[in-house]
């Protein structure tokens, strides 16, 4: 018996990710042995592997946030799971590009039965990091003006939906040709490749936006904060300008600038938002939060966008279709 995962051997293009096969082994105490069926893949993955994330990273490590997989075998002191259950995954970052995983309980949690399980690894990163963000730091109220950049991206899409769901007035800075995105989810899209978010949102909503979330970084942060109201929050959740240009030091220090700033020059809150971060302060909150999410797609009040099902091996492909923008929503790959 053999597993097959990726791995990142050195930082690099997408290329620099091997298939490697290896004798599986039989999980040591407090570890489950799960199958794994479908993994989500994220613009992090690709921030790792180009050796651009501010937290280092011991090498050769496995890419992969979350996945949804069968359990196959439980070591000692894990009988509160059983041979046959289907489970969630969420890591710190690294593992979930695999035929197989060892995950530990703090790891784990049900998939509530009747769900589809490439929606539900849809869902794990994105729309737990958007739950967290809208519920947890911003404390969105119904009627609230929200802008969100990088609008029709994975986060950005749950954003979308989540914040319709909670009635807010929902702004999003998207390319031209991924604009419609933006706009099914009843939303005003702004194309930040011809047009000036700050001078847009000026003539559109002169009152400013009570909550910006930002993954963008940079300038970006700098311009955001001009677009907020009175009683506007800013969330920072990345740093996809470090892509195009600069350093993992650059993100290091922009972070640090905004932990130190706490506040506008008028008072406005400015918040940072990890989900591995928080998951470590705040175990409760995301058990809580997750099982939240996944009641709203067992209802059906959600559905994650995934354009692109491919096969685990195609795991090059999907980050190449990431790094390159080419694709809107969430790429999900999947064990044949």
């Amino acid at each position: 018996m053999f597993r097959s995962h990726w791995v990142v051997k050195q930082f690099g293009g997408p290329q620099a990710m091997e298939w490697v096969k290896e004798p599986l082994r039989t999980p040591f105490a407090g570890e489950l042995r799960i199958k794994i069926q479908a993994a989500g893949v994220a613009l992090g993955d690709v921030l790792r592997r180009t050796g651009k994330y501010p937290v280092s990273l011991t090498l050769p490590y496995t890419p992969g946030y979350d996945a949804v997989g069968i359990v196959e075998e439980a070591g000692a002191e894990m009988e509160h799971f059983h041979p046959g259950q289907q489970v969630g995954v969420f890591f710190n970052g690294t593992g979930g590009y695999a035929t197989h995983v060892y995950a530990k309980a703090d790891e784990l949690f049900p998939i509530p039965e009747g769900i589809d399980t490439l929606l539900a690894a849809a869902v794990i990163l994105n729309y737990v990091s958007a739950y967290q963000l809208l519920h947890r730091l911003a404390r969105a109220t119904k009627g609230e003006r929200l802008l969100i950049h990088g609008a029709s991206g994975g986060v950005g899409t749950a954003l979308l939906e989540l914040g319709k769901l909670a009635g807010l007035q929902i702004y999003g800075t998207a390319s031209e040709v991924k604009q419609a995105v933006v706009t099914s989810y009843g939303a005003f899209p702004i194309d930040y490749r011809s047009q000036d978010f700050v001078k847009v949102l000026r003539e559109q909503v002169p009152e400013g936006m009570d909550i910006v979330l930002d993954p963008i970084g940079g300038d970006n942060y700098r311009r955001s904060l001009q677009t907020l109201s009175a009683k506007g929050r800013f969330i920072s959740y990345g740093y996809t300008a470090i892509l195009q240009e600069g350093e993992a030091e650059d993100w290091a220090a922009e972070w640090k600038w905004l932990a130190e700033q706490q506040a506008t020059e008028n008072g406005n809150p400015i918040s940072l938002y990890s989900i591995t971060g928080l998951k470590q302060k705040q175990p409760d909150w995301f058990r809580e939060d997750t099982a939240a999410v996944l009641d709203l797609l067992a209802q059906g009040k959600i559905k994650p966008l995934v354009p692109h099902i491919l096969p685990m091996e195609d795991a090059v492909q999907a980050h190449e279709m990431l790094e390159t923008s080419s694709t809107a929503g969430k790429i999900v790959l999947v064990n044949e």
